[in-house]
């Protein structure tokens, strides 16, 4: 006997819709990791994230073939199977399995046919972030087909209706399930529900014909027949709390009221929401012009949006960073290699820098939102955090120390402290406010203003969404809050204009002298900074005095901030053509711009890292001045394919293989590591700047190795489903030569070479082709009012137009 077996499960697609939790489909044919009910990864209480109410052995489909049962799994017998008492039911042997975000398609032993998915419209968040998933089963005769479910209640009821059953349960108010319930639906001939104890009975019961409606309330199993067979799962639970005991719910309570409501809109919508949908799907990977598994590795990351986001009643979005999995947790032990953050991580502007664009392709609105509300999170005076960052500079704690050697009450009153630290940092100069945080925490607080690159990154990030909108106020009331944040790092952390990193940098240095003193916080002793206010995006890595990375990021910031002046009519204006001549002297070394350069201590590292011109990416999708010509875009490029890229590792963030770095530490291994995320950058940035061969070779390595994995759906780094990768999103406009101001209503779509791809607008979408030098363009769904290559036009839905 010879078995070949792939192991390919490590990962799904996700139904349910943005912000609602989710049920995971994989290629065996099993619903994994049910987090529909306030629980797992996308949990803030860390009690509730190791609650799995459903798991993969909890839920099972099936078929009726004459006289025998088939388990729709390609798994060992189960739900009542068994070679020995009921060797009439079996599961399946074969499963093909194909993903495509928001769709996953499975052909089971070439019999039966399975279309999964959950709306996703871009542009609609409302059908976006409807809590169902939907099973369209497909037979080439009449067949009966059933749905098998245990309840997610300990003491629960199970509602059964002809074609529904609904489950509901009694849980205290602390319980995540608390007022909620779940609806099942079948749409096909001859329906019946029933309710079980135990699925051996049911089985029995079937087969001599003496079902009874009731026997318990442990499970149901709904069922119908046809030739098409469609289950639909609906759910409402409200009970999402955060640590400080605060309910934020879900945006979908602004609809419904329980399970039965989304489930009717859900039946009377049901044919729109399919037909765009797969309007969507189809215009996404029917594409011509463009490898079909390019098309794959940028839809796989849509599944980020489903399994780790957060959207609450009151419209708040969020995306973690990682993804904690805590059902692989249970299953592998404390060191699972999806481990992530087990404390919230949301909207970590680091990432999002590379994430956000993604996104705003899609759900601009969704963008926005997030710029706003980390608008609102800007460090002010007369708070703690002030008093802290402020003392992290030694300028500031000098003369504090001062201060209360002549009154060491100032330590004790909060208002006289208060006062104290303004007047101090207004001497010295050396003022943190402005500063932008990190992440949002748990209870939606905020977990530190450290980080250096934070501030430049969202001026960035508030111009690209302001300007690709066209939401002229959006650019207007953010704008203070962008300029605060640059003159901020001016005041506190520039030399020669340009921004200056000190120890503490990276965690590497931290972990290192925190062990060589035994003591946990050495680094704020041993630091020029009591505080890590040169950290990075690569956090584990140290740096010190000027990175190419963190410069460019400022440049291309800069840029941004004067072109947003200009348009709102303000005076302000930075130079940058002398930053930009300082950064080639100091950092240039003739094949690339090497990782750091302290001009003080004249230490260096020479090592080529992989996201050193990220900020002339920036520059290219604002269509700011730019400050790298082509020939100097292909010695970086080419450098890093030389220095960074293997076809066994992909592109290592650095390309150093030393043991030991400039500053005597072991050299971190994210640094060694390839980031999938800034792998995505890469090949963006090399499509638009027409290395689309560089380009193919790293995506190719990416989709190898999370192929083999198991892994395609779910990219690691902090964790799983890591939110970085979600820049693959931003390759369409790459590939697709497209340039976006909506604050003139202008659209330029400059690539010349034939496709026929997705086209996505800021307030419409369909399709785009290019034909020897023609464009064409048919809109779907929205409409666009503007300019497309010069040429004035309103597009509406079913509309197209020749240019």
């Amino acid at each position: 006997m010879k078995y070949k077996y792939s192991y390919a499960l490590d990962s799904g697609i996700p139904l349910g819709g943005i912000g609602t939790g989710s049920v995971e489909i994989r290629a065996d044919g099993r619903l994994y990791s049910w987090t529909i009910f306030n629980n797992g990864g996308i949990a803030e209480k860390n009690e509730d994230r190791y609650k799995y109410f459903l798991t993969e052995f909890d839920s099972f489909f099936a078929y009726e073939d004459g006289k025998t049962i088939r388990i729709l799994q390609s798994f060992d017998y189960y739900f009542g199977a068994n070679p020995y008492t009921r060797p009439w039911i079996r599961p399946i042997r074969e499963i093909e399995f194909i993903g495509e975000m928001p769709i996953a398609y499975l052909n089971y032993d070439n019999k039966i046919k399975l279309k999964a998915f959950s709306p996703f419209i871009p542009l609609d968040v409302k059908n976006s972030s409807l809590p169902v998933s939907i099973f369209k089963f497909n037979s080439e005769k009449n067949t009966r087909f059933f749905f098998g479910i245990n309840n997610s209640f300990e003491k629960g009821q199970i509602e059964v209706k002809d074609d529904m059953i609904i489950f509901k349960g009694e849980t205290s108010p602390d319980d995540p399930r608390y007022q909620g319930n779940l609806c099942v639906k079948i749409i096909g001939d001859e329906p019946f529900s029933v309710a079980y104890n135990q699925i051996f009975d049911f089985w029995d019961d079937y087969r001599s014909n003496n079902l009874a409606k009731k026997k318990g309330d442990n499970l149901a199993i709904i069922s119908g027949k046809g030739s098409n067979v469609t289950f639909i799962i609906t759910w409402f639970f409200p009970n999402f709390v955060l640590k400080d005991g605060k309910r934020v719910g879900h945006y979908y309570e602004n609809f419904f009221n329980n399970c039965v409501e989304v489930m009717d809109y859900v039946m009377r919508n049901l044919n729109y929401l399919e037909e765009k949908t797969m309007q969507f799907h189809d215009l996404f990977y029917n594409a011509e012009g463009i490898e079909s598994w390019i098309t794959d590795l940028i839809g796989a990351q849509i599944a980020t949006l489903v399994k780790s986001t957060w959207l609450t009643k009151d419209g708040f979005f969020g995306i973690w960073e990682g993804y904690f999995d805590a059902s692989d947790h249970r299953k592998v032990g404390k060191y699972p290699y999806t481990d992530g953050p087990e404390n919230t991580a949301l909207n970590t502007i680091d990432v999002l820098l590379y994430a956000l664009p993604g996104v705003m392709l899609l759900f601009p609105d969704l963008a926005k939102n997030i710029v706003k509300d980390l608008s609102n999170r800007a460090l002010k005076e007369d708070t703690p955090e002030y008093v802290i960052f402020s003392l992290a500079f030694p300028e500031n704690l000098i003369k504090y120390k001062e201060e209360i050697m002549k009154d060491p009450t100032i330590s004790t009153d909060l208002k006289k402290l208060y006062g104290t630290i303004k007047r101090i940092a207004n001497e010295t100069g050396k003022d943190p406010k402005g500063r932008m945080p990190h992440y949002i925490r748990y209870s939606l607080t905020v977990d530190t203003y450290e980080r250096i690159d934070i501030n430049p990154e969202f001026v960035l990030l508030y111009y690209l969404i302001a300007k690709y909108t066209g939401d002229r106020e959006l650019l207007k009331s953010v704008y203070e809050v962008a300029r605060n944040a640059i003159e901020s790092i001016m005041r506190t952390q520039t030399m020669d204009g340009l921004p200056y990193l000190t120890l503490p940098s990276g965690i590497e240095w931290i972990r290192n002298v925190n062990s060589m003193l035994r003591a946990n916080d050495a680094h704020k002793i041993l630091g020029y900074h009591s505080l890590a206010l040169s950290m990075q995006t690569l956090d584990d890595w140290s740096w010190l005095g000027f990175s190419p990375y963190v410069s460019f990021l400022w440049i291309s910031a800069l840029e941004a901030l004067n072109e947003a002046s200009k348009l709102l009519n303000n005076p302000q204006n930075y130079e940058v053509k002398e930053l930009i001549e300082k950064v080639n002297k100091y950092l240039w070394n003739g094949e690339y711009y090497m990782d750091w350069y302290d001009p003080i201590s004249n230490l260096r590292d020479d090592s080529s890292n992989a996201s050193q011109i990220t900020g002339d990416w920036y520059v290219q999708m604002l269509d700011l001045p730019e400050f790298l010509d082509y020939e100097r875009r292909k010695s970086v490029f080419s450098s890093i394919m030389k220095y960074n890229y293997s076809a066994e590792e992909g592109v290592r963030n650095g390309s150093s293989n030393d043991d030991i770095t400039p500053l005597g530490v072991k050299l971190s291994i994210q640094s060694k590591a390839p980031w999938s995320g800034v792998e995505y950058y890469l090949a963006s940035h090399m499509f638009s700047s027409g290395f689309d061969e560089y380009a193919k070779k790293i995506l190719r390595n990416v989709y190898e190795r999370y192929e083999i994995a198991g892994n395609f759906w779910n990219h690691i780094e902090w964790g799983a489903r890591y939110m970085r990768p979600l820049v693959a999103l931003s390759m369409i406009y790459a590939i697709e030569g497209m340039k976006v101001n909506m604050l003139n209503k202008e659209v330029i779509i400059g690539k010349s070479k034939n496709l026929k791809w997705i086209l996505l607008l800021p307030t419409a979408w369909g399709l785009l082709i290019v034909n020897n030098g023609k464009i064409r363009i048919k809109i779907f769904h929205g409409e666009f009012k503007g300019k497309i290559n010069g040429i004035v036009t309103t597009l509406k839905e079913n509309e197209e137009i020749e240019i």
